[in-house]
């Protein structure tokens, strides 16, 4: 096991867990159904949390954690802003479901990498909540589409 690739590796998963929590302040901001953004304020915190928990593990490897995410994560956020502002609380769960996937993604490929064991085991419960987050998501639009339908149906019936 290679401790520098392993550093770099936290580091990226790092400043995706800040930029998600990031993320979740505009969404938050922008949704206007309160459900949705309860869920968005619990999926903020657990972003949040996953960061600090990387921050120890990259201490305990002897590096030294980044504090935020760069220039990268800056035009990430001023496109998410454009791409939210007027948009209603399903259009931005959709994005938010987007986002959350693409990151469950990236750590899957890290994982695939040389991590040692209790690197591995931490990235392994960060998917694990990160896919918790998605079907939490996905039951939501669910939910959504099955009111939409029994909406249609009922004004059929009338």
């Amino acid at each position: 096991m290679d401790t520098q690739t392993t550093v770099k590796e936290l580091s990226t998963m790092l400043s995706g867990e800040l930029m998600a929590a990031e993320s979740y302040d505009l969404f938050i901001a922008h949704a206007d159904d309160e459900k949705i953004r309860r869920i968005f304020e619990q999926f903020r915190a657990d972003h949040k949390e996953h960061a600090e928990l990387l921050r120890e593990r990259i201490r305990s490897l002897g590096a030294v954690p980044g504090k935020g995410t760069g220039i990268q994560g800056m035009f990430s956020q001023v496109m998410l802003e454009l791409e939210t502002k007027g948009k209603d609380s399903e259009e931005i769960l959709k994005k938010a479901y987007y986002g959350e996937d693409k990151g469950v993604k990236m750590v899957e490929e890290i994982v695939k990498g040389d991590l040692d064991p209790e690197s591995a085991d931490l990235v392994g419960r960060i998917l694990q909540k990160d896919r918790e987050h998605l079907i939490a998501m996905m039951e939501i639009m669910q939910e959504k589409l099955k009111r939409e339908n029994k909406d249609q149906k009922q004004e059929r019936l009338n």
